[in-house]
């Protein structure tokens, strides 16, 4: 069938790129049609039933639309990541934020996450870093071209968010990630301002399961789920991936305050999603809240307003702010709170090998204050799983 969205926009342009999802156990016979057909294949993510192809006539879509063993034909739409611009030098430093979700708590008890492998799927990471030295990193952007350095930024600033060593900024302060966990970084957002496609998504996704990481940190999104959350290609592979025993982090987005504004993957009901709040407690106006749409969104808030960490040193980010530090900056946006809820989580999965999503969920809804469209059952602590 053809994704609701595509089948809409089928003939909007003369050629588009497409996401086809299969059949897993006819994957190998029906990429063996398309290949046959001479099309230009960008992406194959066998082990969850997706490949990409460059743009393709409308015609060329119904044929593959037709092949046995082909599920859904999507389009290949871009998502982008989560942050907003830079305000006064109020910095909430990581070694502070941290203790809004008791991580010190859960490090004088003996976790620091250090068993546990988070992924992260962003724009790429500065492995030169000294508070990510050592970290994992891959990239699945290969359209137009490999890309592999985190020239924008933001991935840095997560990664150190979730588990950057304890370091003295060259101004002073303190920063320290919720984690000592051991993170797999896959570069999936580029092009300089930090888009992705959905193929290069889901094959990041992919890689971080294939790579062991029990928790996926995503802070990113795209616009109105495609042809609905059901439908949609990044939702359903936050749904297999979560039906594997992954847990999956989600920025709610900076679409706010009005409601219904969370969008793809954000939406998708077995997303871990998360709101900013700001060092007082109080949602950040441009965090994107749920409504009448999408019940039950955000799920939970966290810190994400001016929150000041590492960053690429070979960035823009890098340098935007002197008064920061070379390799310092301090940013706002739900990307920055949800590394803060993915590292939580960490620090549980080693407590609690078997915690899911549900089981997360569950919790909140019985310790965290009464749910509403702007925080979710609020901020997750660490003494409310004890």
């Amino acid at each position: 069938m053809l994704n609701p969205y595509l089948e809409k926009n089928l003939y909007a342009q003369s050629v588009q790129p497409i996401l086809i999802e299969f059949d897993l156990n006819k994957f190998a016979q029906t990429m063996g049609q398309i290949m046959g057909l001479r099309l230009p294949i960008i992406d194959k993510i066998p082990g969850f039933g997706f490949a990409s192809l460059g743009p393709v006539t409308p015609e060329i879509i119904k044929v593959i639309n037709g092949l046995p063993g082909v599920r859904i034909v999507h389009a290949n739409l871009q998502a982008r990541a989560l942050q907003e611009p830079s305000g006064p030098a109020d910095w909430w430093p990581t070694s502070q934020s941290r203790n809004m979700l008791e991580a010190e708590l859960a490090f004088r008890e003996g976790f620091t996450g250090e068993a546990v492998k988070v992924g992260v799927t962003d724009t790429g990471v500065d492995v030169g870093h000294p508070q990510l030295q050592g970290i994992e990193w891959y990239s699945t952007i290969d359209w137009p071209v490999r890309e592999v350095f985190d020239e924008v930024g933001h991935g840095s600033h997560v990664a150190s968010t979730i588990g950057g060593r304890l370091y003295n900024s060259p101004t002073g302060i303190m920063v320290e990630g919720v984690i000592r966990a051991r993170l797999v970084s896959v570069k999936c957002l580029g092009r300089g301002i930090g888009t992705g496609f959905n193929s290069e998504i889901i094959n990041a996704m992919a890689t971080c399961y294939d790579k062991g990481c029990q928790i996926i940190s995503m802070s990113l999104g795209g616009d109105e789920p495609q042809g609905g959350v059901e439908a949609d290609p990044i939702c359903r592979m936050v749904s297999t991936l979560t039906q594997r025993g992954v847990i999956v982090v989600v920025a709610a987005g900076n679409s706010g305050p009005e409601a219904d504004t969370i969008n793809s993957p954000g939406v998708s009901p077995d997303a871990l999603t998360v709101a900013a709040i700001d060092k007082t407690g109080k949602v950040a106006s441009f965090s994107s809240r749920g409504g009448s749409k999408y019940k039950g969104k955000p799920d939970v808030a966290a810190p994400g307003v001016l929150i000041y960490s590492g960053t690429s040193q070979t960035s823009s980010m890098a340098v935007q702010q002197p008064q920061a530090g070379y390799g310092y900056t301090a940013i706002s946006g739900t990307s920055m709170a949800t590394p803060h809820v993915a590292g939580l989580i960490a620090l549980l999965k080693q407590k609690y090998p078997n915690m899911t999503t549900a089981r997360f969920k569950e919790i909140m809804a019985a310790k965290g204050p009464v749910h509403n469209p702007a925080t979710g059952f609020g901020v997750p602590r660490w003494s409310f799983f004890n």
